[in-house]
């Protein structure tokens, strides 16, 4: 079983204080210190009672206290788990800010079935191919084509656990160039192939029917 949970980038912008310069990491559970290490906890709590509500949930009045309970993960992954490793006073004396990074990042989502290079990203926005590859990984925290798979790697679990297409239909649906590369960077990120993974939602499945 799993959670996952994806915050548009303009919403994201919008509510948490200088997003575009802030970095999230949840260090290993051995380097926490005993104050993160009770963040931590409640960071867990709240994602265990969210999945479990998320899971049962049974009328629209649901969505209030759905919302809400999201908005509180936000708020503590940015209050505990975040920190601004650059600020635009910062800029001034590095490269100049990456000033279309929202549009790239909309950009690559919503084009992200298709065959996407980092030279046509950069083309599309006039940029230099070394200069947008330095720039958006020093944003980002992820290179362009690992931020595009990770893109494509959602969609596909999706519908890997909401559908029966088969693997070919669902790699080529999402953008990947194959269902090799398409299985190869799915057990890199969620430690399983696909085909695994739909054997284990199966039996599971089917345990509960029994």
């Amino acid at each position: 079983m799993a959670l996952s949970l994806i915050f548009p980038y303009p919403f994201l912008m919008k509510i948490v204080p200088n997003y575009r310069y802030r970095r999230y990491e949840i260090p290993d559970k051995e380097l926490l210190t005993a104050n993160n290490q009770q963040n931590l906890a409640e960071l867990e709590g709240i994602l265990k009672k969210f999945f479990q509500f998320a899971s049962h949930q049974t009328n629209s009045l649901d969505e209030i206290s759905k919302t809400s309970q999201i908005l509180q993960i936000l708020y503590l992954l940015t209050k505990n788990f975040s920190s601004i490793v650059t600020t635009p006073n910062d800029l001034a004396t590095t490269d100049k800010p990456f000033e279309r990074l929202d549009e790239i990042i909309m950009f690559i989502q919503e084009h992200a079935k298709e065959a996407l290079t980092v030279t046509k990203i950069a083309d599309h926005f006039n940029l230099s191919t070394s200069y947008f590859s330095r720039n958006f990984k020093y944003y980002m925290g992820n290179s362009v084509i690992e931020y595009l798979n990770l893109v494509r790697l959602h969609e596909a679990y999706q519908l890997l656990t909401n559908t029966k297409k088969s693997i070919l239909v669902i790699s080529t649906q999402v953008g990947f160039p194959n269902e090799k590369a398409f299985t190869r960077t799915f057990k890199r990120i969620y430690k399983v192939t696909p085909t695994d993974y739909r054997k284990r939602l199966s039996g599971k499945n089917r345990t509960n029917i029994l």
